[in-house]
């Protein structure tokens, strides 16, 4: 928890599935608090470019499993902004994919 309060953006925003939408920082933080904790997280197929020195775009396949053995798989995209106090989470962006 510690980590995403420290490296999300002031201004950032997450996309997720439709039950939820678009948020912003505060309801990003809500969702992670409330959300139960994943036991096992993959990242797979990833790509990563870089537009400028201070940007970096993260792109891949994630597949979990939460603690309670429900499974989740999606496309998901992240960009980072160099900042003075080090790299922070600008935007983040899920489309599940079926379950397996």
């Amino acid at each position: 928890m510690e980590t995403y309060e420290r490296t999300l953006a002031p201004r950032a925003l997450t996309v997720v599935p439709a039950e939820r939408g678009l948020l912003d920082r505060a309801a990003t933080m809500d969702a992670i608090r409330s959300a139960p904790r994943w036991s096992r997280v993959e990242m797979l197929e990833r790509r990563d470019m870089r537009p400028r020195a201070d940007i970096i775009v993260l792109a891949y396949r994630a597949e979990a499993t939460r603690e309670d053995g429900d499974a989740y798989r999606a496309w998901c995209s992240s960009v980072y902004v160099r900042e003075r106090d080090g790299w922070r989470l600008a935007l983040h962006q899920q489309t599940p994919l079926p379950k397996p």
